[in-house]
């Protein structure tokens, strides 16, 4: 792309970089909303997860389809059918009169989210120079890694004085008014390739993702040995195995796994994978910690997390920056060190702490993963071939996502399984099981450290 098209895409950037936010922040605005949702639903803590799963798990099935819809369709109509989602989603979501209807709208708006998600990643990396792609996936994070932590501080303040509905209704102007820009604004920047959708992978990506995950769901509620467990844990294996030989058989694949061949590529993504599972559990758990344990109301639940969120931005314009000059593995394993210290340190907070704790903690968490993840994500792109990214973004995305569902699932397993087999109040049966999971984060991000150490990169 000429130097003359990359300053004619600016309104592209604006465009997709707010599309990105939008989704991003609507797939964590009810997080704190869960107590009140559970309460009016009469749902437990792994039941009300099912807002967060469905998300994901949609998300997971459309994600590896883009790289075909990216040469079948124009840019431009991808964005406005994936905004339009959120749109119809979000009015859903706000008239929703039960739990199914809500969980149903959550889907509506993460077939846009799994469409748009890699698509605002491959666009990015076209407009912008290659010397350039660290600043441009620093920008990305700075817009999307901050709204995880934005939308439950922000829901929280709202969610005090208005019904949690009330959320979808603040979001669905902002929506509508992205849409029209998307309309006017945007443009196809993308180079058009063969490709072609074959449909039984579709579905053993659905089946295997889709099983599994409700298989790990059932843990809580059931114990692991009941046959609603194994079966779908079973089933869900099979098919992604059946998924993946697949792949690899396909002239045109719908994910091309070959990918996974590179062991650069391969380790970042086990790397992004531990950085998602973190994130996503740490502001699932953190909120959820601060009302049921440490008594907080709803605004203080999220306030906490809004330091983290503002250092979170700064530091990933830097990272993005410092990936120019010095590339990925030393920011890395600085990254992953910070995390591990700070989950380390949360799991100092007791039932008679102060929730401003938290809040200085999680500050250090989310200055750890602000270095971590865009720069593991700019790397991973720049050992593929130009034609490769299309297809890297989408393994890139899917692996975010089912890092982040993967480990909501089993932490808050954790969390649900001692509360229940505890011969204690429900207080203080959270906390000890927040503090297991705490404790597990921990180790996943030192073990996180010490596979940063081998990250290999050329100049």
């Amino acid at each position: 792309m000429s130097n003359n098209k990359r300053i004619e895409s600016k309104g592209v950037v604006v465009v997709i970089i707010t599309a990105a936010f939008l989704f991003t922040f609507s797939q964590f605005l009810l997080i704190t909303a869960y107590p009140t949702i559970m309460r009016e639903f009469d749902l437990n803590a792994t039941q009300v997860q099912w807002l967060t799963t469905a998300f994901l798990l949609t998300t997971i099935i459309f994600i590896p389809m883009t790289g075909y819809l990216s040469n079948r369709f124009t840019s431009k109509s991808l964005v406005v059918f994936s905004l339009s989602c959120l749109l119809v989603g979000t009015i859903i979501g706000g008239f929703a009169p039960d739990f199914y209807t809500l969980t149903f709208a959550r889907v509506v708006q993460a077939i846009g989210a799994g469409i748009i998600l890699p698509l605002v990643q491959t666009i990015l990396l076209t407009v912008f120079p290659y010397e350039r792609r660290g600043f441009a996936m620093g920008l990305l994070g700075a817009v999307v890694n901050v709204a995880p932590a934005s939308a439950p501080s922000i829901s929280g303040i709202i969610i005090d004085f208005f019904s949690w509905r009330s959320l979808h209704w603040m979001l669905l102007p902002i929506v509508l008014l992205t849409l029209i820009l998307a309309i006017f604004l945007m443009e196809d920047v993308l180079e058009k390739q063969d490709s072609k959708l074959d449909f039984p992978s579709i579905i053993l990506s659905a089946i295997g993702f889709s099983f599994f995950i409700f298989g790990l769901s059932n843990i809580s509620v059931l114990g692991f040995w009941d046959v609603l467990v194994l079966a779908p844990i079973g089933i869900g294996l099979v098919a992604l195995i059946f998924f993946i030989t697949r792949q690899f058989r396909l002239p045109l694949p719908i994910l091309d796994l070959r990918l996974f061949g590179h062991s650069t590529f391969r380790l970042i993504m086990i790397l992004v994978f531990i950085n998602l599972m973190l994130l996503l559990s740490a502001e699932t758990i953190l909120p959820m910690f601060a009302q049921d344990v440490l008594g907080t109301n709803a605004f203080v639940s999220g306030f906490i997390l809004v330091p983290g969120t503002i250092i979170l931005s700064i530091i990933n314009i830097i990272s993005g920056n410092l990936f120019d000059r010095y590339g990925a593995k030393r920011i890395a394993v600085i990254g992953f060190a910070f995390i591990s210290v700070s989950l380390l340190l949360l799991n100092t907070v007791t039932m008679e702490s102060s929730p401003y704790w938290i809040m200085l903690y999680f500050c250090l968490f989310m200055a750890g993963f602000g270095l971590n993840l865009m720069p593991l994500v700019t790397l991973s792109m720049n050992v593929l071939n130009n034609k490769d990214m299309a297809h890297g973004s989408a393994i890139v995305n899917t692996v975010r996502q089912f890092g982040m569902v993967f480990g909501i699932i089993v932490l808050s397993t954790i969390i649900s399984v001692t509360t229940s087999v505890m011969d204690a109040p429900f207080k203080v049966g959270t906390y000890w099981g927040t503090t297991f999971a705490l404790l597990v984060m921990a180790g996943i991000a030192i073990f996180g450290t010490v596979l940063s150490v081998f990250i290999q990169e050329e100049k």
